[in-house]
C-alpha cells in the first residue's frame, strides 16, 4: 500500500469516527448532500485547527559550513541568551524565533552522507517512501486544497540549458528530480498573471469555485424531475447571488492579495543567471513565496539557492561560492556563507511584514526549515551538519538549540507541524522540545 493510499484510508477512518461522535447514520448522511458539506466543512476545520502552523518553507544552502556546524554556525550561550557564531551571525536580530540544531548529520537512510550530488537527498529521497516530503506534501489533502501543491522556487539553481542531473533537491521518486523556476518574474506571472487581473486573488479563486458549481448544476438539471429541477433552481439563484455579492464587495482577504503590484527589489532589472543580482533575485522571490503562501495559493514552499556545485558568484563575491570553499582558507568561505545566511534573515523580514489572511504577520503562521547537503563542504563530509528551523508562532519555542541526529527529523518537524498523518516517515523521530 502506497503513502498516498494509506493517507486516504486514515482521512476515511477519522472522518467516519467524526460522523458517528455526531449520533448521524451513514444511510442518513449520504441521503443529505447539504448535512454531508456541513460535516465534511466541520471535520476540515477540525483538522487543522491543531496543527502547529498553516505553511512551510525549505530552504536550502549548499556546502554546509566552515568547520563543521559546531565552529562556525551553531549558537553558543544559553536558552533565549545564544551567541551567534560567524555564519549564523546575520540571524541574531531573529534568534529568539529560531531553533538550532546540533550534531545532525546530513543522511542517506541512516548513514552520514556529505558530499556533491544526488542533492534530492535534502528533502528526503532516500528516506520515507522515497519521495521528497515537499512532494508527499503537495499530493495530500495538504496540497490540494491549493491551486499549487508546493512551489519550488530556485535562485540561481539551474544553468542555462535548465537543470542540471542530480542538482535538484525534490524529486518524485529516487530519480526523477522536480525542476525549480529561477526566473522570479516567470514565477510572479504565473501566480498573478502579471499583476493585471482586478479583484483580490482569493476573489478570483472564489469566483471560478461558483462557476465550476454552477456549470455542473446546468449540466444535470435537464436530466432531473420537475422537483429537483426547483430544488437545482434554488441552488443556482442563490450561487448567482453569491457571485454577485462577491463581485460588488469592496473587502479583501488582506492587502497582499489584491492585486499585487511587481517589486522589483531594484533600479535596474535583474539577470537570473547573473550572481551579481543573487540578492535581488533572492528578494524576488522570497516576495513571490510571501504572497504565494498569503493568497493561499500554496502551502508549501521550497527555496533551493544555487545548486550543489555552489557555481555562483554572488552579489559582491568575485570568487565562486565552491571555489570559496576550497581555497585553503576559512575566511573566504565564512564570508560567503554569512552572506547566504543573511538571504534567510531577509526572508524572514519579508514574512514579518506580509499580512496573512487574517492581518497577523505570515511568519506567525509559518515555518521555515533550513537544510543543507553537507555538514563541512571543506571535506565534503555530512556530520554536524548546519540546520535550522524558524517561526514567529506563538507555540514555537525558539532562541534554543536542540540537539539532533539526523536532518530528515526536520523533515518529520515539518510534515507533522503542518497536518500531515498517514505517511511514512523520514526518521526515526521529530526533533523534540519544538513547540511548547
Amino acid at each position: 500500500m502506497n503513502d498516498f493510499k494509506k493517507m486516504a484510508d486514515e482521512h476515511r477512518r477519522n472522518f467516519l469516527k467524526f460522523v458517528a461522535k455526531t449520533g448521524i447514520s451513514i444511510p442518513a448522511l449520504q441521503a443529505s448532500t447539504l448535512a454531508m458539506g456541513v460535516l465534511s466543512s466541520r471535520f476540515a476545520e477540525a483538522q487543522t485547527s491543531s496543527n502547529k502552523v498553516k505553511r512551510v518553507i525549505f530552504v536550502f544552502i549548499p556546502g554546509g559550513t566552515p568547520g563543521h556546524a559546531a565552529v562556525t554556525f551553531t549558537p553558543s550561550g544559553s536558552d533565549g541568551a545564544l551567541v551567534m557564531k560567524a555564519c549564523s551571525q546575520p540571524m541574531d536580530t531573529h534568534k529568539q524565533n529560531c531553533i538550532f540544531v546540533s550534531n545532525a548529520a546530513i543522511v542517506s537512510g541512516t548513514t552520514p552522507a556529505g558530499g556533491h550530488g544526488l542533492t534530492f537527498r535534502v528533502l528526503g529521497a532516500f528516506n520515507g517512501n522515497g519521495t521528497t516530503v515537499d512532494n508527499v506534501l503537495a499530493q495530500s489533502a495538504i496540497g490540494a486544497s491549493s491551486r499549487f501543491g508546493s512551489l519550488r522556487l530556485g535562485v540561481m539553481a539551474n544553468n542555462a540549458q535548465g537543470a542540471t542531473l542530480d542538482c535538484s533537491i525534490s524529486s518524485v521518486n529516487t530519480w526523477t528530480q522536480s525542476t525549480y523556476v529561477s526566473n522570479p518574474r516567470t514565477v510572479f506571472n504565473s501566480l498573478f498573471t502579471g499583476g493585471a487581473s482586478t479583484g483580490s486573488t482569493a476573489q478570483q479563486q472564489q469566483l471560478k469555485i461558483y462557476d465550476v458549481n454552477l456549470a455542473a448544476l446546468n449540466k444535470i438539471r435537464t436530466q432531473l424531475s420537475a422537483e429537483e429541477q426547483l430544488r437545482v433552481d434554488e441552488n443556482i439563484a442563490a450561487i448567482q447571488k453569491l457571485k454577485t455579492d462577491l463581485n460588488n464587495s469592496t473587502t479583501t482577504t488582506g492587502g497582499a492579495c489584491t492585486n499585487p503590484a511587481w517589486d522589483n527589489f531594484g533600479t535596474t532589472e535583474a539577470d537570473p543567471m547573473l550572481g551579481a543580482h543573487f540578492t535581488q533575485i533572492f528578494d524576488q522571490q522570497a516576495r513571490n513565496a510571501a504572497l504565494a503562501l498569503a493568497c493561499n495559493l500554496t502551502k508549501v514552499v521550497s527555496i533551493q539557492m544555487g545548486t550543489d556545485g555552489g557555481n555562483f558568484a554572488a552579489t559582491g563575491f568575485t570568487d565562486t561560492y565552491h571555489g570559496s570553499i576550497h581555497v585553503g582558507q576559512d575566511a573566504p568561505f565564512i564570508a560567503q556563507r554569512a552572506y547566504l545566511q543573511g538571504r534567510v534573515a531577509s526572508l524572514i523580514n519579508i514574512l514579518k511584514t506580509t499580512p496573512d489572511e487574517t492581518g497577523a504577520p505570515l511568519f506567525n503562521s509559518t515555518l521555515i526549515v533550513q537544510l543543507s547537503d553537507m555538514g563541512n563542504g571543506q571535506v565534503h563530509l555530512g556530520e554536524d551538519a548546519p540546520l535550522m528551523l524558524a517561526s514567529g508562532s506563538s507555540s514555537f519555542r525558539g532562541g534554543r538549540v536542540v540537539g539532533g541526529s539526523m536532518h530528515t527529523q526536520l523533515l518529520d518537524n515539518a510534515a507533522q507541524a503542518i497536518g500531515l498523518t498517514g505517511y511514512t516517515a523520514y526518521s526515526a523521530g521529530a526533533l523534540t522540545g519544538v513547540w511548547s
